[in-house]
């Protein structure tokens, strides 16, 4: 389970600092006392979080950011807080106009190869228009001067008789 800043310190949400400061010097005590028993590498673990807790607990601002967080974790609602420093928020800005780059590129990409697909598809159409109309413009002749085989072969036939 996941524990807060506020419970490594053993401190209410509203502490004031004094007693951020009391609890901060109380858990550190206890936990270079214990160190012996337990692992070094779970103490130093566990030193860092308690450190990174009372920086975080110890400054307003990051306090007022770190309750948000917990109330909207609460909440079951997800929040996304951006780089404070200038190199992280420049990184963000880079990484987010590579991004656009790339997909400006591609979609161009897509556009030139749709753009050629209709061209052919478009080109296939009239032909196949003009051809349907060439086929439909001719007329239909009938050659009246030349007698057709049916007839022909019954006026030889009457004439044998």
């Amino acid at each position: 389970m996941k524990r807060s800043f506020y419970e490594m310190l053993g401190v209410p949400h509203d502490a004031d600092q004094a007693k951020i400061d009391a609890a901060y010097a109380l858990v550190t005590a206890k936990l270079e006392a214990s160190t012996n028993l337990r692992g070094a590498s779970e103490a130093v673990s566990e030193m860092n979080l308690i450190r990174e807790g009372y920086r975080i607990l110890s400054n307003p601002a990051s306090r007022a950011r770190y309750d948000g967080k917990l109330a909207a974790d609460a909440a079951g609602v997800k929040l996304m807080f951006f780089p404070e420093d200038s190199g992280s928020r420049r990184k963000l800005g880079v990484e987010t106009v590579v991004f656009a780059v790339l997909a400006a590129v591609f979609g161009g990409v897509v556009y030139w190869q749709l753009s050629r697909e209709m061209e052919v598809v478009r080109v296939e159409h009239v032909q196949a228009v003009a051809k349907q109309r060439e086929g439909q413009s001719k007329p239909v002749t009938v050659d009246a001067t030349r007698p057709d085989a049916a007839s022909t072969k019954a006026g030889r036939q009457e004439q044998k008789r």
